[in-house]
């Protein structure tokens, strides 16, 4: 049976995020933290639409997650200067930590998924998932201003 392109996309993307939240959940880490201390360990002290922005998500879905996370003492959100809508987010010391943690389970998995695949192969791989990514992105830009102009 020859496995589609969607299909491989989702069964590699399920069993890739099920190792990485069964790790990250022995620190203690929720489905979507991972993501955003990633991104903020890159980008502290950003702004809440930007971290969306940079972890595909949709703002609410991040207000949720950013809400969790400083309860639980991994982020703070501050605002800064006058400009009283916009919260701007930095890691705590414990935040920080597990984005460390969360690097390390990143590496360790990304190793496992490319054992036995020559550097050559991965760049190739690298190269040709990043055309299939900016494919369907311009895809759906295009759908979006479509979708815009019949409004």
């Amino acid at each position: 049976m020859q496995l589609s392109l969607h299909y491989l996309l989702l069964l590699v993307q399920n069993t890739f995020q099920k190792e990485i939240l069964s790790k990250v959940s022995t620190i203690g880490l929720l489905p979507g933290q991972p993501k955003i201390l990633d991104f903020l360990n890159q980008h502290d002290g950003c702004s809440q639409i930007d971290v969306a922005k940079g972890c595909c998500l949709e703002p609410a879905t991040v207000t949720g997650i950013l809400g969790r996370m400083e309860t639980s003492g991994l982020i703070e959100k501050k605002q800064l200067g006058n400009n009283k809508r916009s919260f701007y987010v930095f890691l705590t010391e414990k935040g920080r930590q597990c984005a460390l943690e969360t690097d390390r389970f990143f590496s360790e998995a990304e190793t496992q998924a490319l054992k036995g695949i020559s550097e050559e192969e991965q760049q190739q791989f690298m190269s040709t998932f990043k055309k299939i990514y900016e494919n369907i992105a311009k895809n759906n830009r295009k759908q979006k201003e479509s979708e815009f102009e019949n409004d």
